[in-house]
């Protein structure tokens, strides 16, 4: 009962954060220029922030869809299934093209640097879970055909 709660909740999470990346989307220019009235920019660093921003956001939306279609196979009871290894290895793939957009963009905007860093974490950390996965949906299909 727990784990469909909290895949509810995740799922639900997901969706939001789907709705505040797809309005930056649309605010992302304005965004920007508002944080350089803040704090002074290096050359090239918002143009650097906005193309990063928009060449990570195919990446992060299909992460986010990954994680729809794993939570809605959790909260159906399929958790051992190949189809979740698959979620998982795209979710692993998905954060480190975020992090390989970041890294060259840091350049301009030092700060990315520690969102590359952190994507490439996450990257390694999904890798683990999505290979935990695979050996349990092996030891599932093997428990299957024992009698």
């Amino acid at each position: 009962m727990n784990s469909k709660l909290s895949a509810h909740i995740t799922q639900w999470c997901a969706r939001i954060i789907f709705l505040i990346v797809a309005a930056l989307l649309f605010a992302m220019p304005e965004l920007v220029q508002w944080y350089k009235a803040f704090r002074e920019l290096g050359p090239g660093s918002a143009e650097a922030i906005t193309v990063g921003f928009y060449c990570c956001a195919p990446g992060v939306f299909y992460a986010l869809w990954c994680i729809e279609r794993l939570t809605g196979n959790i909260r159906k009871d399929a958790v051992f299934v190949h189809s979740n290894v698959s979620y998982l290895r795209r979710l692993r793939w998905c954060c480190a093209f975020v992090g390989f957009i970041c890294f060259p963009a840091a350049y301009f905007y030092p700060p990315l640097v520690f969102l590359a860093v952190i994507m490439a974490f996450l990257a390694v950390a999904v890798s683990v879970m999505k290979n935990v996965m695979a050996a349990a949906v092996e030891l599932r299909e093997e428990n299957d055909l024992t009698i």
